[in-house]
């Protein structure tokens, strides 16, 4: 008779491998991918070294699936905003707004995602990640132009620009050892939330307001 696990069993086993996801994740946080060391993935889980290879074949899946996580994330909090109903250049600005601004109030992780150097796996998971940015701001500017909101441009290659300046913009002021971003951010991120704007022919933004983000963040919490 073949073994199956008991519901008891699995969710043991699926704790446990949370519980390395979990504590990969606050090391990445921390310190970038290279911090995400099996031994002290380990350690910080509470789990024997060889526990880890249970579950991940090694260090490159392990943080290839923290990638995945934490860029879908983001991302399932970007495709929210775009799909909220409200006019299509102010979904664009709430979206560029909480990217940079989420990169800049987290820096650390933001910098292994968008720039630390990585192997192949990893950066075919960040262009992954770049063009899932563009598909959503790709389908704003096609509301946008629609409705009229927006001048007529070539969506694709404004959508792909625009999910390429915002990474750029802060690879250098991301980095670990600036302090670029130390003060006024909220300046910094306007200031990237203008230039995608004009790229696109939007005038600039009025006042921020977070209004779309603030009803689904109460809508998350009810």
């Amino acid at each position: 008779m073949a073994y199956r696990q008991t519901d008891k069993v699995s969710a043991r086993l699926a704790g446990t491998r949370r519980g390395i996801l979990d504590a990969a994740r606050a090391l990445v946080s921390e310190g970038g991918f290279a911090a995400a060391q099996v031994s002290e993935v380990a350690r910080r889980a509470g789990v024997a070294t060889g526990t880890i290879y249970r579950y991940f074949s090694s260090k490159e899946e392990l943080c290839r699936q923290i990638f995945r996580e934490v860029s879908a994330q983001e991302m399932d909090r970007l495709a929210v905003i775009a799909a909220s109903g409200a006019p299509a250049r102010v979904r664009l600005v709430e979206v560029l707004r909480t990217f940079a601004g989420r990169a800049v109030r987290g820096r650390r992780l933001a910098y292994a995602l968008l720039a630390e150097p990585v192997d192949a796996n990893l950066a075919e998971e960040r262009a992954f990640f770049r063009r899932t940015h563009a598909e959503i701001f790709a389908r704003i500017l096609e509301d946008g132009i629609e409705a009229g909101e927006l001048p007529a441009t070539n969506v694709k290659i404004a959508a792909a620009c625009i999910a390429g300046a915002i990474p750029t913009a802060l690879i250098g002021p991301l980095a670990p050892q600036s302090h670029e971003f130390d003060e006024d951010t909220d300046r910094v991120v306007e200031e990237i939330v203008a230039f995608c704007l004009a790229g696109v022919g939007a005038a600039p933004p009025e006042r921020k307001t977070g209004k779309i983000v603030e009803k689904i963040e109460r809508r998350a919490k009810a």
